[in-house]
């Protein structure tokens, strides 16, 4: 097969098979369709996020779909349970920060 048909068929692939059923062993649940967007961010802060990722051990896609998912989830989840996940996420990003300013102090 060229490499041209091999790419069409992997482009094609998650569309062919998003009505099967998971597997037992899978774990969460079935997100529905999703939608790739294009977003341009000056070239230095990519770099920031690749580099964060990086040190995280995640995806770069990964990391900026959290992002973008607790943002809308936070517009959208004006309860007391969501302002205390709020609020200690964003204390794991303080401590977080904190220990990058030892390491960097060091």
């Amino acid at each position: 097969m060229d490499i041209e048909r091999r790419v069409r068929a992997i482009q094609l692939e998650p569309d062919a098979v998003k009505d099967l059923p998971l597997p037992d062993d899978a774990v969460g649940e079935p997100r529905g369709r999703s939608v790739v967007r294009s977003v341009r961010l000056p070239e230095a802060e990519y770099a920031e996020i690749e580099q964060l990722a990086q040190q995280l051990d995640v995806p770069v896609s990964a990391l900026m779909r959290g992002w973008v998912l607790q943002g809308l989830a936070e517009e959208h989840d004006l309860s007391l349970r969501g302002a205390i996940e709020r609020v200690l996420g964003e204390a794991d990003r303080l401590r977080r920060i904190a220990r990058q300013d030892d390491v960097a102090q060091n």
